[in-house]
């Protein structure tokens, strides 16, 4: 059977906001009288050169506002104050430089993040080739010893054969000479049938035929045969689940990280019902660790939250009819119907990324179904054993 398995990918984005800067520098455009509050009956401080720079503190006072000068505050009349425009020119090129920095801080990250994804992908391919160049170096092992023993197999076979010819060539002599001692002796030839274990074709004498006849009334006859199919799951344990239960006979717990909202979600087609395992990926195969397994029914759509950071690749169980039973004091459970059993290929990464911007959360939808034509040449058939899947 041929598994239907997709996935998108789903990204949740939180968002931070900056606050603006109060206050402004402005530029005295004339000769300025600096009072002690807002209006002329207010005694004179100080005296602001044209051109001085001095820093505005508030505009709220009428014609008047309240700038700082120097070491002193005063007020001034508003309308003979003009923007710097090289104030506003600096704080502009301030604020090009930190968004450069800023750019080149999460392209940096970005890279970093590349690098680190294309290690991992390097060290998964290593890891995949090891694994197929040991299954290669299996069948090649095993194929050199089958043929091995079909040749040792054809040398008896031919040495039998040989014993055999000799046995019948030395029967043959045997038969002749008997047949010649009793010529000598004149005797009826066609009375007294010469027996011999090899066989005789095309013999038309009466002698031939009445022995024949007496053979045929003589020869046992076999019994019929009574042929009956035998259910080698009968005596298992049928189990129904709801979606999203973990079966008993893995005796799991799953394990949860309840401060990341993200999820698995998967859908299931009519023509079957899944067991879903997902590993955390380790730095080798013998590190990954088992982290849920989820029974999901036909027809159904189920969210699997709350997982922890890493990378994660799944083991699929799809069929009808889950049974359970227990093997060598371990308990083992598999579908009886349309079985299927595969490991995926592709990596579901849920490490969170941190952005200027917030947090990417990744969150993934995966579709499965058999379809209903039954396995092909070209489909996709078990890449993994039931005892495989039962592994923790």
């Amino acid at each position: 059977m041929k598994s239907i398995f997709t996935f998108i990918l789903l990204l949740v984005i939180t968002f931070s906001s900056a606050h603006a800067q109060d206050g402004q520098y402005l530029m005295s455009s004339n000769k300025l009288e600096v009072r002690s509050g807002p209006g002329l009956q207010f005694n004179t401080i100080a005296e602001v050169p044209q051109g001085t720079q001095v820093y505005v503190m508030s505009s709220n006072y009428g014609d008047w506002s309240a700038i700082q000068y120097k070491s002193m505050n005063g007020f001034v009349i508003t309308k003979y104050l003009t923007e710097d425009s090289r104030i506003a020119d600096a704080e502009r090129a301030s604020k090009e430089a930190a968004a450069k920095r800023e750019a080149a801080k999460q392209a940096a990250a970005q890279a970093i993040a590349q690098a680190e994804a294309a290690k991992r992908a390097a060290e998964e391919a290593a890891r995949k080739a090891i694994a197929e160049a040991e299954r290669l170096k299996r069948e090649a092992e095993a194929a050199a010893a089958a043929a091995i023993e079909q040749a040792d197999a054809a040398a008896k076979s031919k040495d039998a054969a040989a014993r055999r010819a000799l046995a019948d060539t030395e029967e043959t002599r045997k038969a002749v000479e008997e047949a010649q001692r009793r010529a000598a002796r004149g005797g009826d030839l066609s009375s007294t049938p010469i027996e011999s274990t090899t066989p005789s074709y095309g013999s038309s004498s009466n002698t031939s035929s009445n022995t024949s006849t007496a053979s045929s009334n003589s020869s046992p006859r076999s019994a019929s045969i009574e042929i009956s199919r035998e259910d080698k799951y009968s005596s298992w344990e049928k189990k129904t689940y709801k979606s999203g239960a973990t079966p008993t006979s893995f005796n799991f717990k799953g394990k949860f990280d309840y401060k990341l909202d993200n999820y698995l979600k998967i859908k299931v087609g009519k023509n079957t019902e899944v067991v879903v395992k997902m590993y955390k990926m380790g730095k080798t195969e013998a590190d990954d660790e088992l982290v849920r397994v989820t029974y999901i029914n036909s027809n159904t759509t189920q969210f699997i939250r709350n997982i922890p950071e890493g990378e994660y690749y799944l083991k699929i169980a799809y069929g009808i009819d889950w049974r359970e039973t227990i093997v060598d004091g371990k308990k083992f459970g598999t579908f009886t119907k349309n079985a299927l059993y595969e490991k995926s290929e592709s990596i579901l990464n849920f490490n969170t990324v941190k952005t200027s911007k917030g947090i990417n959360v990744p969150s993934y939808n995966l579709a499965l179904d058999l379809t209903s034509g039954g396995y092909d040449a070209g489909g996709q058939e078990d890449n993994i054993t039931s005892e495989k899947f039962n592994e923790n």
